[in-house]
């Protein structure tokens, strides 16, 4: 008697997948710094609730958040490739926030 029951197989091996590791503190950190200085962010705290978790103390914390969460969601490697990814991002990211926040 055959039984309806196909079995499933993965299209790849497991083993053969790369392991995506989390970003060194210190790569974050520095791609951070040369967004913040290539995008010429101001210091100050106006971008916590916007671009971080609402918990940073500063513009620069917020911007190394969302390089975090950026780098971890897209798989990127901490370099100068992801430089070329996160600075239009951010650049796009940041028009966003502008057009769409009120003004006082």
């Amino acid at each position: 008697m055959s039984s309806n029951v196909i079995p499933i197989r993965p299209n790849h091996d497991a083993e053969n997948d790369v392991a995506y590791s989390m970003p060194a503190v210190q790569d974050v950190r520095r791609l951070a710094r040369a967004l913040f200085i290539s995008l010429n962010i101001a210091p100050g705290d106006s971008l916590v609730c916007l671009l971080g978790s609402g918990a940073e103390a500063s513009n620069f914390e917020a911007v190394v958040s969302w390089v975090k969460d950026t780098l971890i969601r897209e798989q990127l490697p901490p370099g100068r490739l992801a430089l070329q990814v996160l600075l239009p991002a951010l650049e796009a990211r940041l028009h966003t926030i502008t057009e769409t926040v009120p003004r006082f």
